[in-house]
């Protein structure tokens, strides 16, 4: 299962799970990214690559996808939670 975009992801403060907006809620990819720009643009090749979006995200999807993004610390609190 490929969980992170990055080998090394302590640096990163937000992060992504595609499931999450619901394109594909099998897809397990997440990433971790710096700030949100980074985040999206790693984002955006991930739906090119592997869900075949063609065109750059519309004010919807980019609402959608930022509605999702979370906090490190944040993320990994509802993970406790969870269990």
């Amino acid at each position: 299962m490929k969980r992170n975009d990055s080998r090394d992801d302590s640096n990163h403060k937000l992060i992504f799970q595609c499931s999450d907006v619901g394109q594909r809620n099998d897809c397990d990819w997440q990433v971790g990214g710096k700030n949100e720009e980074e985040l999206m643009r790693k984002i955006e090749e991930h739906g090119r690559e592997k869900h075949n979006l063609t065109n750059s995200f519309d004010e919807e999807a980019i609402k959608k996808v930022r509605s999702v993004i979370r906090f490190r610390a944040a993320a990994q609190c509802e993970q406790i939670f969870e269990t």
